[in-house]
């Protein structure tokens, strides 16, 4: 028996389930497992083995199914998309109530990149490769139209957005949308400029703009961004602008810093400008 015990052990260890070698009862002197407890604890570990197997089996076979189901969701919430474009057709900006009643009381001019490649001298400045204009020929957007009222000293823009224009699916992009607040806010101080209001100077660049997002925008909308300034202080403009939809729903607010470049009459007035505030220090210092 105490051999038959020792070779059914040792036969169990070669096969992976080396316990008795280790087992305390051994260094005690006690008797070892008998053939058929060392049996039975081989057949349990082969059964743990199959189980995890079976396990592993099922696990992969249900991530492929949600992989599977997520796919089929993706390619129906395509299908939707692609079938909503066709169902709603859009509407020139010219029938809509809100755009009619804009018109009315303010006068339709040129977007600010066609301004400025209309212009005489900034035209020599600009190169014909302007975004929005290109995403019209695109037909990213439909409409993309501009009013200035000059009593408010507001400028609007009305702009139809088309459906392939999204980053969260079915959302306006947000980066489109500061773009779009961008183009409006450049557009009021391009008026403003050929109004006289802002000197000689010409149009400013963007220094800093702020975008607070209050809603999403739907694809496919026409939204409505007006600019206002606020105030103007050497080449520095300060202005804000609001997205809505046109008939009361706010979709952001934005502020923005726009900056003129320098001028040679700036450097001019700088210099003298220092040049007064060092006299002073000058002449006493030769005392």
């Amino acid at each position: 028996m105490w051999s038959r015990g020792i070779r059914a052990s040792w036969s169990l260890n070669s096969m992976g389930l080396r316990r008795n070698r280790n087992n305390k009862g051994w260094q005690h002197g006690q008797a070892p497992q008998s053939p058929r407890t060392c049996v039975s604890v081989s057949a349990a570990a082969g059964f743990s083995g199959a189980f995890q197997a079976a396990s592993n089996l099922l696990s992969r076979l249900a991530g492929g199914a949600v992989l599977g189901a997520g796919g089929v969701l993706a390619a129906q919430n395509t299908a939707e998309a692609d079938a909503k474009k066709k169902e709603r057709p859009q509407l020139p900006t010219s029938q809509l109530p809100w755009v009619q009643e804009l018109a009315s009381r303010s006068e339709e001019v040129l977007c600010p990149g066609a301004e400025l490649r209309n212009h005489p001298v900034a035209s020599m400045f600009v190169d014909q490769d302007h975004l929005f204009e290109t995403m019209v020929q695109s037909k990213q957007i439909g409409e993309f139209r501009c009013f200035y009222e000059k009593a408010a000293k507001k400028f609007h823009s009305v702009v139809q957005l088309g459906m392939d224009v999204c980053g969260f699916p079915q959302t306006v992009h947000g980066g489109l949308t500061a773009a779009i607040v961008d183009e409006t806010l450049g557009g009021l101080g391009v008026c403003m400029w050929r109004a006289g209001k802002l000197g000689v100077r010409p149009p400013a660049y963007t220094a800093r703009l702020e975008v607070d997002y209050k809603l999403k925008i739907p694809a496919g909308s026409t939204i409505l961004v007006t600019a206002e300034m606020d105030h103007v202080s050497g080449r520095k403009i300060w202005m804000r602008a609001t997205v809505s939809d046109g008939m009361g729903t706010e979709y952001a607010h934005a502020k923005a810093l726009f900056v003129a470049p320098r001028m040679p009459h700036d450097v001019i007035v700088n210099t003298f400008s220092k040049e007064g505030k060092e006299g002073p220090a000058s002449a006493s210092q030769q005392r």
